[in-house]
């Protein structure tokens, strides 16, 4: 399979951060740290900077958290074009969800 992958969410130190954990298929893996919204649950919009295992800087995306009933409706985008969808779910205090990129 290409063009997938998974990433973790979990609340920073400061409110409105993120930390994230992710991989796809074709691009490896890596973390990431996001700024944004200031509400105490994953819902809201941020500013997401991705980097790769060795911790170099890959990509600057706006990231969207939508809560749909039990579920979580992510998307990315960067100058205002969609790359990226996905769904997750929250569990332990950990949002996890799949994607694709469009």
């Amino acid at each position: 399979m290409s063009n997938i992958g998974s990433v973790q969410y979990s609340k920073g130190n400061k409110v409105g951060e993120l930390k994230a954990v992710w991989i796809h298929s074709d691009y490896g893996n890596g973390t990431g740290s996001a700024t944004g919204s200031q509400s105490a649950t994953f819902e809201g919009k941020y500013e997401i900077e991705y980097f790769d295992c060795n911790g170099l800087s890959l990509t600057v995306l706006n990231l969207e958290i939508i809560k749909n009933a039990q579920r979580y409706d992510l998307s990315w985008s960067k100058n205002g074009v969609v790359t990226s969808i996905g769904i997750g779910v929250v569990n332990s205090g950990v949002l996890s969800a799949g994607y694709y990129d469009v």
